[in-house]
């Protein structure tokens, strides 16, 4: 008889757990306390305009993620797209052509000659730890886990190249400051965010997540309440749709849920896996969404800031040049991204007044498109990504170091060991595959 499973949350980490489960020939049951499927990655239309109100690009580095996309049959529905960056420096932009990213770096006067010199050191550093810089150990990059990004910059490079790489590499894709920002962080982010082309699926971010659902027994709105692990089973007891409270017992369970959800629902969590869900804190995002009625004329796919240029501004996102169908051929999309200070200090501030602050960020570079917003959504994410303070690499060490493989109730998600959107599918599907492993082994 196949062993039933347990899986608790429908984002990317769970659906791709389940999946996993179901392809060895087990029954995973996916529980999901919202209305719909994705977690942090959420799509809707409305009108003429697609808005990806979560996860916004899948990167060129998200191998794992492509290959699921194309297995599922989305192949027809995704880029890839050309990234095409520009970060400002005294008012002008400065561009980045990653296709051309050698040459782009060396002929930019975004940086002094003295600094691109000096950066030589940041890059060497990154190439010698790049096969530690992956989604399945922690054990390379925590050895290199001793500084964070302002730390390593002010001793080894220089102001300059805080201010307007390193800063830049850390604000842009995570909201986060390099004062407390780890340095491991900054070389991922390094390898992985800066490729020539990304992924956008014509029909949603959540195409991927959607897909995976439609082949699972995926229940939306059961909450669940407890996770206890008696031995020989473990009980899970949760609220359906309808309110009703009920447990059931299943053979294992796989844990997908942000840290404070899963610290409340499975009390038995012990040492370091406990230490590391306790002490996680979560980036903060309130993300803008624009439709223009008109598509502005810059031509970079995304524009990240310095903290130099904008206290709270990090970057924006061009969602029209990301995939078809976001928005009608004559009109335009942007999403702008703000600081996690910034957003914690205004994720409970009206539509208005959030619309407002970040129109006139972004206007020394789009100009003044309060006339020219025909529609607009705000994501207010209070825990988006793991936040990945120095330390925090050798923490997920050790958390690595203390799983049991044999154990029925496992854990998945973002956090091991970096965050994002890959990183949660790659941890799903790890755990998937070595629950199903462990069950059919012991299968008479």
């Amino acid at each position: 008889m196949s062993a039933n499973i347990a899986v608790i949350g429908a984002g990317i980490a769970g659906l791709s757990a389940a999946y996993r489960l179901q392809q060895a020939g087990l029954k995973p049951t996916v529980f999901e306390r919202a209305d719909t499927v994705g977690g942090r990655i959420q799509s809707f239309r409305r009108g003429e305009f697609l808005f990806d109100v979560g996860a916004f690009i899948y990167l060129g580095s998200y191998v794992e993620s492509i290959a699921l996309m194309e297995e599922l049959g989305l192949g027809q529905r995704m880029g890839p797209y050309a990234a095409y960056g520009a970060m400002p420096r005294d008012g002008k932009l400065h561009y980045l052509d990653l296709k051309k990213p050698v040459r782009s770096i060396i002929g930019t006067r975004y940086l002094s000659t003295g600094s691109k010199l000096k950066a030589v050191k940041l890059f060497r550093l990154l190439f010698k730890h790049w096969n530690d810089l992956n989604y399945y150990d922690a054990t390379g990059i925590a050895a290199i886990d001793n500084d964070t990004v302002a730390s390593y910059a002010r001793r080894e490079l220089n102001q300059e190249l805080l201010d307007y790489l390193a800063a830049v590499v850390v604000r842009g894709p995570w909201l986060s400051d390099p004062e407390y920002t780890s340095v491991g962080q900054l070389l991922w982010t390094l390898k992985n965010f800066f490729k020539p082309y990304f992924y956008g699926l014509d029909d949603g971010m959540d195409a991927l997540p959607r897909a995976l659902a439609e082949r699972l027994d995926v229940r939306l709105q059961h909450s669940v309440s407890n996770v206890s692990d008696h031995g020989d089973h473990v009980e899970v007891s949760y609220s359906n749709s309808e309110g009703r409270n009920t447990s059931d017992r299943f053979d294992g369970v796989i844990i997908t849920t942000t840290t404070d959800q899963a610290l409340a629902m499975y009390p038995q969590m012990a040492g370091a896996q406990r230490e590391l869900y306790a002490s996680t804190e979560y980036i903060t995002s309130v993300n803008t969404h624009l439709a223009l009625a008109h598509r502005p004329s810059e031509p970079a796919t995304y524009i990240m800031v310095s903290p130099r240029e904008h206290a709270d501004l990090c970057g924006v996102i061009v969602d029209h040049k990301k995939a078809s169908g976001r928005a009608p051929a004559d009109k335009g999309m942007i999403t702008v991204f703000c600081r996690h200070e910034w957003c914690q200090r205004n994720l409970d501030a009206s539509d208005d007044a959030v619309l407002s602050q970040v129109l006139q960020f972004i206007k020394p570079y789009y100009g003044d498109l309060s006339g020219d917003v025909c529609d607009y959504s705000i994501g207010r994410w209070p825990r988006v990504v793991p936040m990945m303070k120095q330390g925090r690499f050798k923490q997920i060490a050790a958390y690595e170091r203390s799983l049991d493989p044999r154990a029925r109730v496992q854990l998945a998600g973002d956090l091991d060991p970096i965050a994002g959107v890959n990183a949660a599918l790659v941890s799903g599907a790890k755990i998937g595959k070595q629950m199903a492993e462990r069950f059919t082994a012991s299968s008479p």
